[in-house]
């Protein structure tokens, strides 16, 4: 039904998001339907870390996770490093964790999938760091999700860093009151332009970049912290909006890469 009312919006892809139940459901729907997948979102957990049958388990997931995706011919899955949570801090990076990552890469290579590892919380992004620092691999690439970088890390600009291997964006806002200890719920994921997030400045950020795949919003109609801003739109109007201001970014960005081009 959600994915209808998707496409009735007037969207041409989704991000289809990995969690429990058939991992092939929702990309034969969105088959069915016309929309195009440009990349999927795997599980998040923080075993990745740690030792034992729970880290065994997570790797072999995400390794049939990666494999749905070579089946359906999706070359792009998102990744976090943990579960993103800054109330629930994960192992420190480690070389446990950094040897389980790269047999999944390895994995994801033989799949011909790309791994898009996304920018999450302020405590939790040690672990991203490490990964992209330590590992030097084809199929390792960057997810920018701009309502996270302006919630937990607003004054590090991480498109000039990590922009040359972007692959996949989350779009979404919040108003940027995130302090230390604070949990996810200030991780609103709003509709972009309802928030404080600076679009205009992360529009021109992208427009610097070579990135050329779909501008993807990753937003909730009831948010995680109950701003409560969309309870009286239905949830095609809701939808339609959405669209609506996809489209407004994505035309920001067009007219910024001309002026460059100039």
């Amino acid at each position: 039904k959600n994915l209808k009312l998707i496409k009735q919006a007037g969207f041409d892809c989704v991000m289809i998001s990995f969690k429990s139940g058939n991992l092939e459901e929702g990309l034969i729907e969105a088959k069915k339907l016309g929309l195009d997948v440009p990349y999927v979102h795997l599980t998040s957990t923080d075993y990745l870390w740690c030792k034992g049958v729970l880290n065994k388990n997570f790797i072999n997931l995400i390794k049939e996770q990666i494999s749905v995706c070579k089946k359906f011919n999706v070359h792009i899955a998102v990744m976090h490093a943990t579960n993103g949570q800054a109330n629930q801090l994960a192992l420190p990076p480690n070389k446990h964790g950094l040897n389980s990552f790269k047999e999944i890469l390895e994995h994801a290579k033989n799949c011909n999938v790309t791994i898009a590892l996304e920018n999450l919380d302020k405590p939790n992004f040690k672990h991203f760091k490490y990964l992209m620092k330590k590992i030097k691999h084809p199929n390792l690439k960057f997810c920018y999700d701009a309502g996270h970088h302006n919630l937990y890390n607003p004054k590090n600009n991480l498109l000039k860093k990590y922009g040359k291997f972007l692959v996949a964006v989350h779009l979404h806002d919040n108003f940027m009151n995130w302090k230390f200890g604070y949990d996810w719920t200030r991780d609103l994921h709003l509709l972009p332009l309802d928030g404080k997030v600076n679009y205009n400045e992360i529009c021109n950020n992208l427009a610097k970049t070579n990135y050329n795949n779909a501008l993807m919003l990753e937003v909730h109609k009831t948010d995680f912290g109950n701003a409560n801003l969309y309870n009286e739109l239905t949830a095609q109007q809701y939808l339609s909006t959405a669209y609506e201001r996809a489209k407004t970014l994505a035309n920001k960005i067009t007219e910024i890469k001309k002026i460059y081009k100039r």
